[in-house]
């Protein structure tokens, strides 16, 4: 076997888009909203439970914008997640046929 790698401009480019897909989901799991969304249900629940005082309009408008942009944050984390995932597998193919394609 020739020692040359037949494109190490693929392999480069396989790498660099390997690590971008890293950053990418290192990223998502780090803006996951799904514990914070788990508490908030949960305490929810405990205050239906203890029958507490319904909140009111005020405090009933703040909830629903947290909740929409907790929810857009799940939405977001969850599509850079998979294209994190995506990114490392079309790196790792990429850096693959440019060790074992075969130079011109």
């Amino acid at each position: 076997m020739d020692p040359n790698f037949g494109h190490p401009r693929w392999i480069v480019a396989g790498v660099l888009l390997v690590l971008l897909g890293l950053w990418f989901f290192r990223w998502a799991r780090r803006n996951n909203a799904a514990q914070a969304i788990a508490n908030s249900t949960a305490e929810a629940a405990v205050k239906k439970l203890l029958k507490t005082p319904a909140l009111s309009a005020e405090e009933s408008r703040s909830a629903a914008k947290r909740r929409a942009s907790n929810n857009f944050r799940q939405a977001m984390s969850q599509l850079a997640g998979i294209i994190g995932f995506l990114l490392i597998m079309i790196g790792l193919m990429s850096a693959l046929f440019g060790i074992f394609y075969p130079g011109e």
